[in-house]
């Protein structure tokens, strides 16, 4: 078996964030098969060691769970149902799903080494939940580790070797609202057909916002009251649609023409409908006040560094009537992380919301190091890059707990992650593949 052979296998066994239990059985099967040490936790954190040689660890690393994002009205339970892998024009895709490239193949390629007759000391983490809460980087037992090098396979560019990362902030803005005023009809306004994806890895790509490019366009009516708004899915992936009912003396037709103003930008499609039933909204006041606080909230890159974001926010979820409203945020500047958390909390509280922080997730840095040094010297690839990323992963907590560990990433080109267009290049599969056998065998000749 190969990588995409193991990435195959993989697509078939449900793994949505919380939902490891599955893929974690698996891959104490694979251990058992081959009589390989392994072990796992009551997160479903699946420690394998290979040792066939007499040397220092290396510590290989990938999570397990994936973003289980659907086409609208497409039937998936994302439960049961195995992901349809497509080949197509040189890539792996999925069959109106996100694929789980992300970290899928990391898993596969790293299956593909110790499935291997290599000579190595592996030592193989595969962690859980790392699309959501990173409970599972949080919670491994960093003691049952040997090594002092960490290169994990989560990522999304070849030829690239990734030695930074930013933190990321799951925060929640709070407020009770009072629905108590009696509409007896209603519109219904739906804007879909973004482009959504990765709230680090595409934030800088001009993607748009469904909820912010909605509240614009609610607001452009300058006649509504808001019943309900909704949109967005998880902290970090950037909305692509977003619904908003909103009672307004506007006939349907005069909405229809502003609307025009705001179709395809961003790729955005809009559909209305006239609802003739009672519901209750908020007034005229905090109809405004809501509608103003989204489309006046910082969003998207907030710092860059020669083109690299080194701050942003992402407003991934809004749900009006459950008083609910997600911001994920990532920094690798500790100024600018401290200067924004203030700005923003002072925001919140302009508009009478209540900043939380529920999650944080540590970044990391590695500088000069027998790691890096040995992926550049062994890469297949002509000018080789060593970049920071406006991503998360888990390795910040491995790089907490663990004293003088050097932490790097490299991966083959994955397109559009937690997207519907999520897709996955062969050819770097296979140049990946390579890479990281020549790199083992230089780094533990």
């Amino acid at each position: 078996m190969n990588t995409i052979d193991f990435f195959k296998e993989i697509c078939n066994i449900p793994r949505e964030s919380g939902n490891e239990e599955a893929i974690a059985n698996y891959l104490c099967d694979f251990a058992k098969k081959r009589n390989l040490y392994y072990k796992k936790d009551k997160y479903n954190n699946v420690l394998i060691k290979k040792q066939t040689k007499n040397c220092q660890p290396l510590i290989l690393q990938a999570h397990t769970d994936m973003v289980c994002e659907k086409e609208q009205n497409y039937q998936f339970d994302f439960k049961k149902n195995s992901i349809e892998c497509i080949i197509e024009n040189g890539y792996i895709r999925a069959n109106k799903t996100t694929l789980g490239a992300d970290n899928g193949i990391g898993i596969a390629q790293i299956l593909n080494i110790l499935n291997s007759d290599l000579k190595v000391n592996i030592e193989a983490v595969f962690t859980s939940s790392e699309e959501t809460t990173m409970i599972g980087a949080m919670n491994f037992d960093k003691s049952l580790l040997k090594g002092k090098s960490l290169l994990s396979l989560d990522g999304f560019e070849e030829k690239t070797i990734i030695n930074e990362s930013a933190c990321f902030y799951d925060l929640i803005a709070h407020k009770e609202n009072e629905f108590n005023i009696k509409y007896d009809n209603y519109y219904i306004l739906t804007v879909n057909g973004l482009l959504g994806g990765h709230s680090g890895f595409d934030i800088n790509k001009n993607h748009g916002n469904a909820i912010i490019l909605l509240a614009q366009m609610i607001k452009s009516l300058n006649n509504f009251n808001i019943i309900d708004f909704y949109g967005g899915t998880k902290f970090n992936v950037i909305p692509s649609e977003a619904c908003c009912k909103f009672h307004s003396n506007l006939p349907l037709s005069e909405i229809k023409k502003l609307l025009n103003n705001f179709n395809n930008l961003y790729n955005s499609k809009y559909t209305i409908e006239e609802i003739k039933k009672s519901e209750l909204g908020l007034n005229n006041d905090e109809s405004l006040k809501f509608i103003n606080f989204i489309c006046e909230i910082p969003n998207g890159v907030i710092n860059l560094n020669k083109s690299i974001p080194t701050t942003s926010s992402n407003l991934g979820v809004v749900n009006l009537k459950n008083n609910e409203i997600k911001i994920g945020f990532r920094s690798s500047r500790k100024i600018e992380e401290k200067n924004f958390l203030s700005k923003l909390k002072d925001y919140l509280n302009n508009y009478g919301y209540e900043l939380i922080i529920q999650g944080y997730q540590p970044g990391f840095e590695t500088k000069n190091s027998k790691l890096i040094e040995t992926l550049l010297k062994t890469s297949p690839y002509e000018n080789t890059s060593v970049t920071p990323v406006h991503i998360t992963v888990e390795l910040g907590f491995f790089k907490e707990k663990i004293d003088n560990l050097d932490v790097a990433i490299i991966s083959p080109n994955i397109k559009n992650a937690h997207s519907v267009n999520e897709c996955v290049e062969i050819e770097s599969i296979l140049k990946t593949d390579k890479w990281l056998e020549d790199f083992i065998k230089s780094y533990q000749k």
